[in-house]
């Protein structure tokens, strides 16, 4: 059975960010096909880990906390067209320009959603370059997050020194940073409802250890609850998991490995005469769908040309990017800069990430140097952390302070910071 060496490369910071690859610290572990170790974790430098892969497959686990994860509904199509259409489904949700994000899809099954991942574009470039530097040669990158045991008809938890992971049956698996534990265990377990739900906990013995009378009190609150300690920490669950769990690998469109194949054509000449018919079919189709866009085009530019002339008035008509161009200009200058500019940044935000938690409502806003407080009923965890995440991306610095059940909802108490506040 074929071996794999997982590495799980260990957060870094962006103060730490112009280091050299190198310096990247990882842990590792030998595993087989059904996700059983072979031999001991090890830790340190990145670069020390090529002396453990030969003769195995490379798969690398990288921080959740990087890396957003969502189930759109998308048309039934395969392979890189369907990376073609991932950034528009996924436009409206994303606070980043959709250019800078680089998108996974990973392998759909009975729920409606296909799973998709995206991660900064500059951040994927840092892993692959640090990986090729330390001479890796790497067959899989998967985040944490899709590498999470899922507990049947319930709830997992993975402590991990200050970050909580969290996994339900029917979602994506997420990740809270947030202080003091016992808070973020509340946000991980609350669910939305008044029902109990069955939940496992995975934590290593020193947290276990300081936390006893925390994660044992959950069980008056739980319908069951195991805690399982990993006396290695959770990389070893992470591994067994990514072999014998489909994940979403990383490792697709432009950054998927490179291979090169060698064989001979000579009995495909018969199948090579049919792909030359497919394809002389293939560019007459094209070309005809070529030439009927450019009249749909020049449809466009003309619309865009009446548009522009209403709203600037004896202005010469542009090119439609010259058009768009100056309409920002425009509408930027209008906007201006004053003392509401901070305000209105927020709340703009604010709608964009109350959109993409239905059924949440701001009971209360207090916005004071660039600070603002909010009160938010949501019907879930999974809700507020929706909201922040949008914060998040749009440049803010965004807290979960509390979050309480309240009317069989979530009462969450947020803080969110404008940069350079």
């Amino acid at each position: 059975m074929t071996e794999a060496l997982v590495i799980r490369l260990k957060p870094t910071s962006s103060a730490v960010a112009s280091d050299v690859p190198q310096s990247i610290d990882a842990e590792w572990i030998a595993v087989d096909g059904s996700g059983a170790r072979h031999g001991n974790v090890q830790s340190g430098p990145l670069a020390n880990a090529a002396g453990f892969a030969g003769g195995r497959k490379v798969i690398v686990i990288v921080p959740g906390t990087d890396v957003y994860l969502a189930e759109p509904v998308l048309p039934v199509k395969s392979g890189a067209k369907l990376l073609q259409v991932v950034p528009f489904a996924l436009e409206e949700q994303m606070a980043t320009d959709i250019d800078d994000l680089h998108f996974a899809v990973g392998r759909r099954d009975d729920r409606p959603g296909t799973p998709v991942a995206a991660v900064a574009r500059e951040q994927m470039q840092s892993w692959v370059e640090a990986l090729r530097s330390a001479s890796l040669h790497v067959d899989a990158i998967y985040p944490e997050t899709a590498a999470l045991p899922v507990t049947p008809n319930g709830v997992t938890l993975l402590v991990d020194d200050a970050r909580v992971f969290v996994q339900r049956e029917a979602t994506p698996g997420a990740v809270l940073d947030v202080q003091p534990l016992i808070e973020a265990v509340q946000l991980g377990l609350a669910s939305g409802d008044d029902s109990r739900e069955h939940v496992t906990i995975y934590l290593t013995e020193s947290v276990y250890e300081h936390e006893r009378d925390l994660f044992e009190g959950l069980r008056e609150f739980t319908a069951s609850l195991q805690l399982k300690l990993l006396p290695d920490g959770p990389l070893p669950l992470l591994a067994a998991n990514v072999m014998t769990k489909p994940s979403i690998n990383l490792l697709q469109g432009a950054f998927a490995p490179k291979t090169r194949l060698r064989m001979s054509f000579a009995p495909w000449r018969y199948a090579a005469a049919l792909l030359v018919a497919f394809l002389a079919l293939h560019v007459g189709l094209n070309a005809w769908q070529f030439f009927d866009l450019q009249r749909k085009e020049q449809r466009l530019d003309a619309e865009i040309a009446q548009v522009f002339q209403q709203a600037m008035p004896g202005a010469p008509v542009p090119d439609a990017i010259g058009a768009r161009k100056q309409v920002e200009m425009r509408l930027n200058a209008l906007r201006g800069s004053g003392p509401t500019s901070g305000v209105l940044t927020t709340l703009g935000m604010l709608v964009d990430a109350m959109a993409q938690a239905p059924g949440a409502s701001l009971e209360a806003l207090s916005y004071r140097d660039r600070a603002t407080d909010l009160r938010i009923l949501a019907p879930s965890v999974d809700q507020l952390d929706k909201i922040q995440h949008v914060a998040v991306e749009r440049g803010f610095s965004a807290e979960i302070q509390s979050a309480s059940p309240r009317d069989s909802k979530i009462e969450g108490r947020l803080k969110l910071k404008q940069s350079g506040a």
